[in-house]
C-alpha cells in the first residue's frame, strides 16, 4: 500500500495482475460482452491509478476496485440507454423467463411444422428464411426458375399458416 501510494509503477503492476481477473469477471457478468468488459477493466485501472491516494485501507482494495468497475459499467449502460425506451420499473433486461419458454416452444412448433413439409417446399423455406438467400440464388441451388421458387415459397408459407392456426390463432 505504501509503495502504491508513493506511485511505484511496479507495485501498481502487481496490483493489476493480482486483481485484473476478478475485475474482468465482475464486469463480464454484468455486461455479457467480453470486449466491453475488457474496456471497462482498462478504465477501472486507469481511474484506480489516478485515485490511489484516496484509498484508506489495504483491506478494502478489492472492494474499491469493484466499486470503480461497477460505476464504469453502470455509466456505460446509462449512456447506451440514453434514448429513454427503458423504464425504471422494468426488472427484466429483455424477456421474462416465461416469455423465453413460450418463445422456445413457438420455435419448436414452427420447426416441427417445417419438418413435416414435403422436401420441395421445406428446402425453399429453409434456404429463404433461415439462410436468407435471395430468390435468384435459391433458383440456382435447386435448379429451377426464380418464379417457380416464389410460387413454391408462397404455397409453403400458406400451408404453414394453415397448420399453425390452431396453435397461434389469427396471429399466424
Amino acid at each position: 500500500m505504501i509503495r502504491l501510494k508513493a506511485g511505484d509503477a511496479e507495485a501498481f503492476g502487481e496490483l493489476y495482475f493480482r486483481y485484473r481477473p476478478r475485475v474482468y469477471r465482475f464486469a463480464l457478468k454484468l455486461l455479457r460482452d467480453a470486449d466491453l468488459a475488457e474496456d471497462i477493466v482498462q478504465e477501472t485501472f486507469l481511474k484506480a491509478r489516478s485515485a490511489i491516494q484516496n484509498l484508506l485501507q489495504s483491506s478494502s482494495l478489492l472492494a474499491w476496485l469493484l466499486t470503480i468497475t461497477r460505476n464504469e459499467v453502470y455509466g456505460h449502460l446509462r449512456k447506451s440507454r440514453s434514448n429513454g425506451d427503458v423504464s425504471d420499473e422494468d426488472v427484466w433486461e429483455s424477456e421474462t423467463p416465461i416469455d423465453e419458454v413460450v418463445g422456445k416452444e413457438t420455435v419448436e412448433i414452427v420447426q416441427s411444422m417445417i419438418a413435416q413439409l414435403k422436401p420441395d417446399y421445406r428446402e425453399v423455406i429453409l434456404l429463404r428464411e433461415y439462410e436468407q438467400m435471395p430468390y435468384a440464388e435459391i433458383a440456382r441451388v435447386i435448379g429451377d426458375t426464380e418464379s417457380a421458387v416464389k410460387a413454391r415459397l408462397f404455397k409453403a408459407r400458406k400451408a404453414l399458416v394453415k397448420k399453425l392456426k390452431p396453435y397461434f390463432g389469427e396471429q399466424s
